[in-house]
């Protein structure tokens, strides 16, 4: 990305010297801060940045509070999909906001890392979500290769719905579905021969798939129970009403279920042999005593319910009547509903007292209201983390409720539109290795490297081998014998490294290594002639099966370098009129796919700062205006940001 203060024509030669630098990179972009710009959408409805060894695209994130309290060894997992989002899969963020992983899968829900068997796995639903509020899709198992190992789907011919992916404490998997199931609707003043989306969930072993234990909510709850109505919802069974809405489940050392219920705003203890109700927390028929004046139990359209440990009970041979449940309170009836500011719960029960009363409650200081989706999780160090589903954003608090990181990873002017959702934000501490080698783009003077999902790189050495004067480029056994050209510490998901000017060498490399100098993997060797990267960029990609991407010809350059000067000149006379300079995108190089030929645009962006409220008006009416309020952060991106663009999507 590029961003000018305004123009003047004494500016000309450095914006003119920007086409000359066209293949110089530096680092990933920076994260925000406060920038209300960001939050108003004025960098677009989701910003993303690209890079120039790889096709993925990363999100810029605006944070709001940043402290050195946050947990700091673990990534932010989450899965962004709504109308913004062309691309769904699951992402892996690091501290600093970078990109780590991403991979495309269809819409993607629940995405976490959870433990089987000893081994930590990346666990997601991906499929089709838009059945009514519902889903139909696979839950998948990725190792540490980020190689799918295991892949499971729902019993009984039950769909696999994407609410709901937990591994238990047995090394079983806990699914929930949706099924149509005819039913008597007279006492909710619909027909007798009406319908309903009956919801459930299974438990399931997760290597064979077999079904070891299923619950149905009709068999325990009646239609009265919930306070949604059917609507106009019913008649048929293509118009169900969902009266139940099963979003999570948990189970405990009892071998006993938690389950939430949206539409009856309750949470219900399951016996894990009998499937029936021993209680019920909240809703209309609330088995406890609220100590807490009722904001133990008043929680609406909850999610995410899970038990915990109370420390200060000591667990013996019986179980505790002492426990601890925490859940993200939407505090939401939905849309067209009151809005009401969202929380997270955590909540302390006594089971043998029946009485319950609120440990912390979790507020963001700047209140956001989720009409659906949420999660809450207690982090390895205590900290409490809330994603807020429907809202592009996520705080981690304190245990006794203090906010220490707030980052929102699309504009806050979205926030209850569906522009960009994740249903659930976790942090986790993880190790990637990757089975793919890293990928590379090569240019005259600089090496742009990265490794999706590579978690354990310290450091990347460009090496060389083969001098101009003796290396025949035949002899396999060369290979050994790399010299090193250049290193430099990893930085964010791409780290660019500069090439000394007229090294000896005819094939080049890019080595990976961890802290302590072993060998991570490292790139396919290419042929090294530096006239020929003058101004073109050769992209190697790790992926097995991948050919070269060669970068555009010098010809296109030397034509289309001087048009575009020229075309800057005119958007400076523009600028002096008080206009708003329009995008312009700058193709630099043109990939060869196996196959067919395909052109990769990155944007270059040329804006000017209009203060004046009138000016402002008038930018609001050109196509993806820019404003920008930080400008001391956007004019230092200047120098840093030269070949890879900031996407207005």
């Amino acid at each position: 990305m590029v961003i000018l203060e305004p123009p003047s024509w004494n500016m000309l030669p450095n914006i003119l010297g920007l086409f000359a630098l066209i293949g110089a990179a530096n680092a990933d972009l920076q994260p925000f801060y406060q920038s209300a710009g960001y939050d108003m959408s004025q960098y677009g409805a989701w910003p993303l940045q690209s890079y120039l060894s790889s096709r993925i695209s990363g999100p810029i994130l605006n944070y709001w509070n940043r402290s050195e309290a946050c947990e700091k060894e673990s990534y932010t997992l989450i899965a962004p999909r709504g109308d913004s989002v062309r691309h769904t899969g699951p992402m892996i963020l690091d501290q600093n906001g970078n990109l780590v992983w991403f991979q495309e899968y269809p819409t993607t829900y629940n995405f976490n890392i959870q433990s089987f068997r000893g081994e930590d796995y990346l666990t997601f639903w991906a499929g089709n979500d838009g059945i009514g509020g519902h889903g139909d899709g696979i839950l998948y198992m990725l190792n540490s290769r980020y190689e799918e190992v295991y892949k499971i789907r729902g019993v009984n011919g039950l769909p696999a719905d994407m609410h709901e992916f937990q591994i238990t404490r047995d090394d079983t998997a806990l699914l929930v579905w949706y099924d149509k199931q005819p039913a008597d609707l007279r006492v909710v003043g619909r027909s007798e021969n009406g319908w309903i989306y009956d919801g459930g969930f299974q438990e399931v072993d997760i290597e064979t798939n077999e079904l070891l234990f299923q619950w149905r909510a009709s068999d325990h709850f009646k239609l009265t129970d919930g306070y949604r109505g059917p609507d106009e919802r019913g008649d048929s069974d293509d118009v169900p009403w969902d009266f139940f809405h099963i979003n999570s489940v948990d189970k405990d050392s009892r071998g006993n279920f938690l389950v939430s219920s949206r539409y009856m705003s309750c949470l219900a203890y399951v016996d894990g042999k009998t499937g029936d109700v021993i209680w019920r927390l909240g809703g209309k028929y609330n088995s406890f005593q609220d100590l807490s004046d009722g904001s133990a139990t008043n929680m609406k359209w909850q999610h995410h319910a899970r038990f915990h440990k109370v420390s200060e009970v000591p667990l013996g041979s019986k179980p505790a009547s002492h426990r601890a449940i925490t859940l993200f309170d939407n505090s939401s009836r939905g849309k067209g509903a009151t809005e009401r500011t969202s929380r997270g719960l955590f909540l302390d029960i006594n089971e043998q007292d029946m009485t319950v009363q609120v440990r912390h409650e979790y507020w963001n200081p700047i209140p956001i209201s989720s009409q659906s989706q949420g999660s809450l999780q207690v982090l390895d160090n205590g900290n409490i983390l809330i994603g807020y589903g429907y809202n592009a954003a996520w705080t981690e608090f304190s245990v006794n409720g203090d906010v220490l990181c707030e980052a929102h990873f699309g504009p806050a002017g979205g926030f209850g539109t569906g522009n960009i959702i994740s249903y659930r934000t976790f942090k986790h501490k993880w190790t990637g290795r990757p089975a793919s080698s890293p990928d590379v783009a090569f240019a005259e003077t600089h090496v742009a490297v990265s490794w999706n999902g590579a978690t354990d790189v310290a450091t990347w050495v460009l090496e060389g081998i083969g001098h101009a004067a003796n290396w025949t480029g035949s002899a396999e056994s060369d290979l050994n014998g790399f010299a090193v050209v250049s290193s430099v510490p990893k930085s964010g998901f791409e780290t660019d490294i500069p090439v000394p000017d007229q090294i000896p060498y005819r094939r080049l490399r890019v080595v990976a290594l961890d802290q302590n100098g072993a060998i991570l993997g490292q790139t396919t060797p290419v042929n090294w002639t530096p006239d020929q990267f003058r101004n073109e960029v050769l992209v190697v990609s790790g992926e097995e099966g991948s050919l070269p991407q060669k970068g555009i010809g010098r010809i296109l350059l030397l034509v289309f370098v001087p048009l575009s000067a020229a075309v800057v000149v005119f958007c400076l006379w523009l600028g002096r009129q008080h206009l708003q300079l329009h995008t312009w995108r700058l193709t630099f190089y043109h990939s060869l796919d196996q196959g067919a030929n395909s052109e990769v645009w990155l944007p270059l962006r040329v804006s000017n700062d209009l203060e004046r409220e009138e000016e402002r008006e008038e930018r609001e009416r050109l196509d993806e205006p820019i404003d920008l309020e930080h400008c001391d952060q956007d004019v230092a991106l200047l120098g840093k940001q030269r070949s890879r663009g900031l996407f207005m999507l």
